[in-house]
C-alpha cells in the first residue's frame, strides 16, 4: 500500500533509487566498480569454500551423504553476510519447490537478531527525517534500544505533544546501500542456481521471478511509510470484517511522525506468547487463528511474519488480556479466485478427490494447465492419503504435511505463487506456537468452523457448489456424520482429537445443543443449508416410508390364524382388494405398492441405515426403536420421552414468540411436502394436482442436485 506522497523515481543524497526497480539500481552500481568489487570479495571470501565442497561432493556422488554439514555451514556463511542474506534465507527456509529438506530444516533457524547500532546515530536519523530536534517531538527517549533486527531497532518514547507513550523504530544507518549492492550480487548468482537446479529436478520454479518478489517485498519493507499504511489498512479492514474478532489489537500509528526511516506508533506493553502458560497459549493462539484466517479467507490481505516476537499478550492498558500482532513491514494480499481455491482444494483433499485437487492446483498456479494427471493422481495420493481420516499418519501437523510434499518436488513439475511462501510460514510459525499450549493442536479441524461459516454466508455459486462438494459422497448422497460435525461446526464445536490432518467427519463428543441447532438451521446463516436438508429429509421420509410399507405387506401372510402345534392355518390364496388412486382408477393393491413403494435397493438400504443411526442419535433413542417400531415403544417413547426429546420440543415451543423463524420452518415443512408429493406424482406418472387433489401447489424451491466430480 503506497504513500500518497510515494515518488517511484525518488533517489537518495547518493543518487540510489529508494523504489526497486533492476534497470535503473543496476545502472546506479554499474557506475561505482569499487564498492561492488569489495562486496564481491566478501562475498567470494564466505562463499568459495563452501562452493568448493559443494562441488567435491557432486564430483564424489556424496551430495546426499554430506548434504546436512553443508546445510549448517550454509546457514552460517548467510549469518555472515549480513541483513539481505538472512533475510533472503528466512524466505527459503519455507520454500519447499526451492530446497530440500535437510537444508530447510537448517534455514529455519536464522535469527533476525543483529548488533545495535549507536543510539546517537539513531537520534540523527530521527531528527535528519523529521526536521526536528528530538526534545521538541519527545519528552522521554529511552537510551538504549528495546530491540533490534536487521534492519532496524526500537526505542521506547513519549509524544511531548499529547503524553502519550509510543514505540519509535529506527532504520539501520546505510541498510538500503548495503541490501541493494547485495540483491545486485544475487542477480548475476541466480541465473547459475537455476540452471543446476532444472538439470537435476522436476522443479519449474521461475528463480528470477522469485528473487525479483523478494528483493520488492525488501525494499517496500524498508519504506517505513508503507508499514504505517498497512497498519492502517489492517486495522480498517478488521473491523469491517464479518468475523474480525474483537481480542486482536493493532498498535495505533502515528503518520505526521512517520518517514521512510522513522515508524511512530503506539507503544503496547506485553509479553511474548512463549512464555505464557498453556492455557493462556491457548486462548490468545484461538483469537490469532480467527484474526489469521479472516485476514487470508475473507478479507485478502494478511500478516506475512507471524513470529513469536510479533505475537504478544497484552498486560496494561484498556487492552489487557488482547492479543496484539506487530510488525507490518512483510503483507501480502491474495486475490478473491485464489482464496476461493484454498478453500475448495481443502474439501476436495477431504475427500481424496484427487481431480478436483488437481484443478485447484491449476487455479492457485502450482501446476501448469497440461499437467499429466495420470503421473501426478498416484503420487498425491501416496503422499497424502495418510493424512487424511483413516490414513494413519503418526505426525498430524502442518510441517510434517510440508515435508512430505516436499519430496514430491522430484517427481511433479510445481511451482509456488511468492505470496503462497509467506502464507506457508505465517501458517507453520503458528502452529509451532499453539503446539507449545496444546501438543494435540490440529490446525485444520481448530480452522474448520470459521471455513464452514464462510462457505454458509457466502452466496455466490460457488460457495453453493463447494457445500455439494463438501456434504455428498460419491452416489450423490449426503454424508450424515459429515452433516452432524459441519452444524457442530458452525455453531463452533470441533472434535478434540481427528483420525487425520484433514477429518470433516470428526464429530464433537459435547457438542452444540439442539435448541441452538434448530435456531441455526432457521437463521439466514443456514439459507444455503436448507434446501440441501430439506432434500434429504425428504430422501430419508421416502426410504423409510417405502421401506416400512414393503415389510408390512410381506408380513402379512404371518397374520394368518394358527392352530396350536400345528402352526399357521392354510388359506386359499386371496386375490389383492383393489384401492382407488386418484388419476389411476382402481387398482390392486400389490401393484399400487410396487410403483408407489418401490423396495429399496442395496444402496438406499444402507444409506437409510446410516440416516436412522443419525436420527437414533440425535432423538436419545436406540436403533431398533426407529428401524423395528412396535405399539410398546411408541407407548414408552410418549409417556417417557428422552431428554433429546424434552429439548426438541421445547425448542420448537419456543418457535412461537419467533414470527420469522416459525415461517421459515413452515416454509421448509411445505417444501418437504411438496417434494415428497412430486415425487410419487412421478411414480404414478400422474400429475401431481390430479394424484394429490388436497394438497396446496407449492413453487418447488429445491436446489439443483449435486455437482459429481469430474473423472
Amino acid at each position: 500500500m503506497d504513500h500518497p506522497d510515494f515518488d517511484p523515481y525518488e533517489v537518495d543524497a547518493d543518487g540510489l533509487p529508494l523504489v526497486y526497480n533492476e534497470e535503473r539500481i543496476a545502472g546506479f552500481w554499474k557506475g561505482k566498480p569499487g564498492e561492488l568489487t569489495s562486496r564481491w570479495a566478501r562475498f567470494a571470501a564466505i562463499s568459495a569454500p563452501w562452493l568448493t565442497k559443494l562441488a567435491y561432493a557432486v564430483i564424489q556422488g556424496k551430495l546426499e551423504q554430506n548434504q546436512d554439514q553443508l546445510a549448517r555451514e550454509a546457514v552460517d556463511n548467510l549469518e555472515k553476510l549480513g541483513p539481505t542474506f538472512i533475510k533472503l534465507g528466512q524466505i527459503l527456509s519455507i520454500r519447499p519447490d526451492v530446497l530440500p529438506p535437510s537444508v530447510m530444516r537448517e534455514l529455519s533457524r536464522l535469527q533476525d537478531n543483529m548488533p545495535t547500532f549507536p543510539t546517537h546515530d539513531a537520534r540523527a536519523t530521527i531528527e535528519h527525517e523529521l526536521g526536528l530536534p528530538i526534545d521538541t517531538v519527545f519528552s522521554e527517549f529511552s537510551a538504549r534500544p528495546v530491540a533490534a533486527a536487521s534492519l532496524a531497532q526500537v526505542y521506547r518514547a513519549r509524544l511531548r505533544s499529547t503524553g502519550q507513550e509510543v514505540a519509535v523504530k529506527v532504520q539501520r544507518p546505510g541498510a538500503l546501500s548495503t541490501i541493494s549492492k547485495d540483491l545486485y550480487v544475487m542477480r548475476r548468482a541466480v541465473g547459475v542456481y537455476e540452471r543446476i537446479i532444472r538439470r537435476f529436478t522436476a522443479q519449474d520454479t521461475d528463480y528470477q521471478l522469485l528473487l525479483s518478489t523478494f528483493a520488492e517485498g525488501l525494499y517496500t519493507e524498508m519504506d517505513f511509510r508503507n508499514e504505517a499504511l498497512n497498519m492502517e489498512r489492517m486495522t480498517m479492514l478488521m473491523e469491517e470484517s464479518e468475523f474480525g474478532s474483537r481480542d486482536v489489537v493493532i498498535p495505533k500509528p502515528f503518520m505526521e511522525r512517520t518517514t521512510r526511516r522513522v515508524l511512530v506508533m503506539e507503544w503496547v506493553t506485553g509479553v511474548k506468547l512463549t512464555g505464557l502458560p498453556p492455557l493462556e497459549i491457548q486462548r490468545l493462539v484461538a483469537a490469532g487463528q480467527e484474526a489469521f484466517l479472516t485476514q487470508l479467507l475473507e478479507i485478502g490481505f494478511f500478516h506475512g511474519d507471524p513470529h513469536p516476537g510479533n505475537l504478544l499478550k497484552v498486560t496494561e492498558g484498556p487492552h489487557a488480556g488482547k492479543l496484539a500482532l506487530l510488525d507490518f513491514g512483510l503483507v501480502a494480499e491474495i486475490p478473491a479466485s485464489d482464496r476461493q481455491a484454498m478453500v475448495s482444494a481443502t474439501i476436495h483433499l477431504a475427500n481424496r478427490d484427487w481431480n478436483g485437487l488437481i484443478n485447484d492446483f491449476i487455479d492457485l498456479q502450482f501446476l501448469p494447465p497440461n499437467s499429466d494427471r495420470g503421473l501426478i493422481i498416484p503420487v498425491m495420493d501416496k503422499v497424502l492419503s495418510p493424512y487424511l481420516r483413516g490414513g494413519g499418519a503418526k505426525s498430524l501437523d502442518f510441517q510434517s504435511l510440508s515435508q512430505d510434499l516436499i519430496r514430491t518436488s522430484m517427481q511433479i513439475p510445481f511451482s509456488v505463487p511468492p505470496y503462497m511462501s509467506l502464507l506457508a510460514r505465517s501458517t507453520a510459525t503458528l502452529e509451532g506456537i499453539a503446539l507449545m499450549g496444546d501438543p494435540n493442536y490440529q490446525m485444520v479441524s481448530q480452522a474448520y468452523p470459521f471455513v464452514v461459516r464462510k462457505v454458509l454466508r457466502n452466496s455466490t455459486s460457488g460457495s453453493a457448489l463447494l457445500l455439494r462438494d463438501l456434504m455428498y459422497d460419491s452416489n450423490g448422497n449426503v454424508k450424515p456424520t459429515r452433516l452432524s460435525a459441519l452444524l457442530n461446526a458452525a455453531l463452533g464445536y470441533v472434535a478434540d482429537q481427528t483420525e487425520g490432518f484433514i477429518d470433516f467427519d470428526a464429530v464433537p463428543q459435547d457438542g452444540a445443543s439442539i435448541q441452538d441447532t434448530i435456531s441455526f438451521l432457521l437463521s439466514s446463516e443456514a439459507r444455503q443449508l436448507r434446501p440441501l436438508l430439506v432434500k434429504e429429509l425428504v430422501t430419508g421420509l421416502d426410504y423409510y416410508t417405502r421401506d416400512r410399507l414393503q415389510r408390512a405387506y410381506n408380513s402379512l401372510p404371518s397374520l394368518a390364524p394358527r392352530i396350536p402345534f400345528l402352526g399357521p392355518l392354510p388359506l386359499p390364496p386371496l386375490p389383492s382388494p383393489p384401492v382407488y388412486v386418484p388419476g389411476l382408477g382402481l387398482q390392486p393393491v400389490e401393484r399400487v405398492l410396487q410403483q408407489l413403494a418401490p423396495p429399496l435397493s442395496q444402496t438406499e438400504e444402507i444409506y437409510l441405515q446410516s440416516l436412522l443411526e443419525v436420527a437414533s442419535g440425535l432423538l436419545g433413542l436406540k436403533p431398533a426403536d426407529l428401524e423395528s417400531p412396535n405399539p410398546v415403544s411408541a407407548l414408552q417413547f410418549l409417556i417417557n420421552p428422552s431428554a433429546q426429546i424434552q429439548e426438541l420440543q421445547q425448542a420448537l415451543t419456543a418457535l412461537s414468540g419467533q414470527t420469522a423463524k416459525s415461517q421459515v420452518l413452515q416454509e421448509m415443512i411445505e417444501e418437504a411436502v411438496s417434494q415428497l408429493t412430486s415425487i410419487q406424482s412421478q411414480r404414478a406418472n400422474v400429475p401431481q394436482h390430479v394424484l394429490f387433489p388436497f394438497v396446496p401447489r407449492q413453487r418447488s424451491r429445491q436446489l439443483p442436485s449435486p455437482v459429481r466430480p469430474k473423472l
